[in-house]
């Protein structure tokens, strides 16, 4: 991997100097350009996506506040038996057991009820905490601080893999492309020489 690294390295110098070399081609100085141009991209992607994590971070941070805002929790009962969500033949372990039961609760005079998760142990007439918005009707819990962060760092970390995947793409297409270029080019200076003509040195 180091030896490539140098090789390519030498390569983006000597395609890129100033210096007189009849082995160079238009075609190397131009690919040598979008590649540095490419490898700048990929490094500027690591501070843009750090901008992006913290952009989604306050936006979410907005959105959780808002959630505060607009919804509470209330203490509904259990009406029926739990139930496992999975089937128990696919559950490995007592902390993979999900269970659901319908609970009620009441919002002024009238009630209201919903299908939650709830632990596996528990029973009808259990308490659990739902949250409800200003009519009464269950909504998702708010995220936490911890869910939020790590919503925005998931995020960055994929928009930075998408951007050095595709910037890694980039690079091998324009090489490739390129060296097809220049085999093309010195096949047809070859067959030139062979009938008699002298070398364009392009």
């Amino acid at each position: 991997m180091g030896a490539a690294l140098r090789a390519h390295a030498a390569w983006l110098v000597n395609a890129l100097s100033f210096s007189r070399n009849p082995l160079r081609r238009p075609i190397d100085r131009l690919a040598a350009g979008l590649t540095l141009l490419l490898l700048m991209a990929a490094m500027i992607a690591v501070p843009v996506s750090g901008m992006f994590a913290g952009s989604v971070h306050r936006d979410l941070s907005e959105r959780a506040e808002q959630a505060v805002a607009s919804s509470r929790p209330v203490s509904a009962v259990v009406a029926e038996p739990p139930s496992l969500s999975i089937p128990a033949s696919e559950v490995y372990s007592q902390d993979a057991v999900s269970s659901t039961a319908v609970v009620e609760w009441r919002h002024g005079l009238h009630g209201q009820s919903a299908r939650v998760q709830v632990p596996s142990s528990a029973k009808v007439g259990d308490r659990v905490e739902v949250w409800v918005d200003q009519q009464g009707h269950r909504v998702p819990p708010p995220p936490d601080t911890r869910s939020v962060t790590a919503s925005a760092v998931f995020a960055a970390l994929l928009l930075l893999v998408v951007l050095e995947i595709g910037s890694v793409t980039l690079i091998g297409a324009v090489q490739v492309g390129a060296r097809r270029i220049a085999m093309n080019a010195w096949a047809r200076e070859w067959e030139h020489l062979q009938q008699g003509g002298t070398w364009s040195q392009r």
